[in-house]
């Protein structure tokens, strides 16, 4: 019974952890807190999981919530968006 679920399950780990890499590698640190003298700091974001203005998009992050949140603490934990690439949002005209 037991090697019946195994290689399904382990495909669906695969495929998670591999469509999730391949977003990362696209991603960018992209401005995550404004202040008065402009950027503060700096957030990682994988290609997808937002928009050209910026704001993320719900539907893509909440399944890969678990990988994003430990990509960004462990892997891309620099706040500052010096050690990749940097995205700016375009913002939407009034």
């Amino acid at each position: 019974m037991k090697r019946k679920y195994t290689t399904p399950s382990l495909c669906f780990v695969a495929i998670y952890l591999g469509s999730y890499l391949g977003l990362s590698l696209g991603g960018a640190y992209m401005p995550a807190n404004y202040g008065l003298n402009g950027i503060k700091d700096w957030a990682w974001t994988p290609r997808g999981f937002a928009d050209d203005s910026g704001r993320l998009r719900v539907g893509v992050v909440i399944p890969f919530f678990p990988l994003y949140w430990i990509d960004s603490r462990y892997w891309h934990s620099d706040w500052t968006g010096l050690s990749g690439p940097q995205k700016m949002p375009v913002r939407p005209s009034r």
